[in-house]
């Protein structure tokens, strides 16, 4: 006699196994094939083509160690989320040649050890921030957190192991963690913050940038912020041209920051050659100076137009620096002693006009997601000429309540006694610095050259190659603060004002700035691409928050409840 029951057990089972081995065949064949949908209308998890070039180009290992694991607030649980899932699409193009890794610090450290380890971090180029928690006794709990990652590069030549480390900072110059706007932006950030350090830290040989000297520019302990920040994928030297038109041949890139004494026209003909050639050049000139340290022992100091010469250079390249002081509204703040003569000093803050906080544009691909940009007594700047061949874009402007000062002018600090009026301050968004790009004509067209070239083999070039340049209407963007005293010299980070204790966003424009002169794998267009902000309203939220609580929280059992009803309904009529 058949029995029915158990041919059709048999054949359950064998339909069963028969696709469990269809799901592991079509799972072994998906694996040899990249095949990933987004659907997401903003494109968030879709690489830039720039990304997955860098990362199929890798010859060598590339480890990331993300320290940004364990206790935190769910606004950096987000931020992690989206590291580690930007690693992991990274990861599918670079294969074993990427490798992260996600650390605890509080968890695997030793907390009498945590000191240290947190210097260790910092000295290595890691920003800390510091969240507050709140504790069942009503208390608060202050928490070390370190939004970061450091990449280490390992190349072998011959029988040599090089390693190369950077650090990268997700959170831009440390705005904080409590705003979803500033936590959005950094995510936006990831894929441009790791795939740009990858880029510059795998080069073969590292590109080499010049710090002009000689003409009374920024010292080395006065760009030492900056320039910690740029050793990490360059060589930094400090040239002094000495009319040698051959000083800069060897240079990816040339920064001349803040000269306050006149170049001599050979050293401009070097520099103008330079640029012919294909130079890449940031210039952060001022066209005022302004003796501030007297307001210290004064009470006003008069500003008056720079004498550096470079003036008709840049006129030639498409840019004029206007010999005036902003005034912006949007202001940092100064101490000011407010106590009467002979009466102990009593320091209060008070606006400032002539420091703007300028605004860097959200559509550009240097500036997009900054923080304000710290100046001091910048000037407007405009672009001249009618050159076809060279492209001209402002990234920095001043607040919508601005005005200008012509000099020869008197600078007081009586003005912070004043309380200013808008009305004042009639002028918008004026441009203090603006990008280069194209064939430039030399300064030096039609000029006798012998004058001022004292080398005997150069063959000199009308027209350039194509080129870039950055030029910015204020040296003290790239100025850090420095203090000097017997027991040695402290630098201050770039863009952090001592008074306001604020960090503002000098040091990422600067490095931004750096990054597009140099950027010839184009991973600066990973920037522009900007997520949409699903935010809830607010406004709507705490009026309504008890219904859609029960809702969510109702809504779930009562779909299982009648999905069961329907279930056991349908078994019972079809038995």
């Amino acid at each position: 006699m058949v029995n029915i029951p158990a041919i059709k057990r048999t054949r359950a089972i064998a339909k069963f196994i028969g696709l469990a081995a269809l799901l592991v065949a079509l799972n072994s064949v998906a694996q040899s094939f990249l095949f990933r949908i987004d659907l997401t209308g903003d494109r968030r998890y879709t690489l830039a083509d720039a990304s997955k070039r860098v990362m199929q180009e890798l010859d060598n290992t590339v480890q990331v160690y993300v320290f940004l694991d364990g206790n935190m607030s769910l606004q950096l649980k987000k931020l992690r989320s989206t590291i580690e899932e930007t690693l992991d699409e990274l990861k599918i193009y670079a294969g074993a040649h990427l490798r992260y890794e996600f650390v605890d610090i509080a968890a695997e450290t030793d907390p009498q050890e945590l000191p240290q380890v947190y210097a260790s971090l910092q000295a290595r180029g890691l920003a800390p921030v510091t969240e507050e928690e709140r504790t069942t006794g009503g208390g608060r709990l202050e928490r070390i957190v370190f939004p970061g990652a450091l990449v280490v590069y390992t190349q072998t030549i011959d029988t040599t192991v090089r390693t190369r480390e950077v650090a990268v900072n997700f959170l831009q110059d440390n705005s904080g963690t409590n705003s979803e706007e500033s936590l959005s932006v950094a995510q936006q950030n990831v894929e441009f913050a790791l795939t740009s350090v990858i880029a510059r830290i795998a080069r073969k040989e590292l590109p080499r940038i010049a710090f002009i000297e000689g003409h009374g520019e920024l010292d080395e302990y006065e760009t030492g912020d900056i320039c910690r920040e740029l050793a990490s994928f360059a060589h930094l030297d400090r040239v002094e041209i000495n009319e040698d038109i051959h000083a800069l041949d060897h240079y990816a890139a040339v920064v001349v920051a803040k000269p306050a004494k006149a170049w001599s026209e050979a050293d401009k003909l070097a520099l103008d050659q330079y640029i012919m050639r294909g130079g890449r050049v940031a210039w952060f000139i001022d066209a005022v100076e302004v003796h501030h340290d007297s307001l210290a022992s004064g009470f006003n100091t008069l500003a008056f137009a720079c004498t550096h010469g470079l003036d008709d250079q840049l006129f030639r390249y498409g840019v004029r620096i206007n010999p005036a002081i902003i005034q912006d509204l949007q202001c940092a703040m100064l101490p000011v002693n407010i106590a009467p003569a002979g009466q102990t000093a009593d320091f209060k803050p008070a606006p400032w006009t002539y420091y703007p906080l300028l605004i860097p544009p959200p559509d550009n691909v240097i500036t997009r997601g900054l923080n304000l940009i710290l100046s001091k007594y910048p000037s407007t700047i405009d672009t001249v000429g009618k050159n076809p061949a060279i492209s001209k874009r402002a990234i920095l402007y001043s607040s919508e309540y601005s005005r200008t000062q012509a000099v020869p002018a008197l600078v007081s600090l009586s003005q912070t006694m004043q309380r200013p009026e808008p009305a004042a301050f009639g002028q918008s968004f004026l441009p203090v610095a603006v990008t280069l790009e194209g064939t430039f004509t030399s300064a030096f067209l039609n000029r006798p050259l012998q004058h001022y070239n004292r080398q005997q083999s150069f063959a000199f070039k009308e027209t350039g190659e194509p080129a870039k340049m950055i030029v910015v209407a204020d040296g003290d963007i790239i100025r850090n603060d420095v203090v000097r005293r017997a027991d040695g010299t402290r630098i201050f980070p770039l863009g952090f004002d001592r008074y306001m204790n604020v960090q503002f966003g000098n040091r990422s424009f600067v490095k931004n700035c750096i990054y597009y002169l140099l950027d010839d794998e184009n991973t600066m267009q990973i920037r522009p691409r900007e997520w949409t902000m699903r935010l809830l309203d607010k406004a709507k939220i705490f009026p309504q928050r008890s219904f859609w609580i029960a809702l969510n929280t109702a809504l779930p059992i009562l779909l299982t409840l009648l999905a069961g009803a329907l279930f056991t309904g349908v078994r019972r009529i079809k038995n």
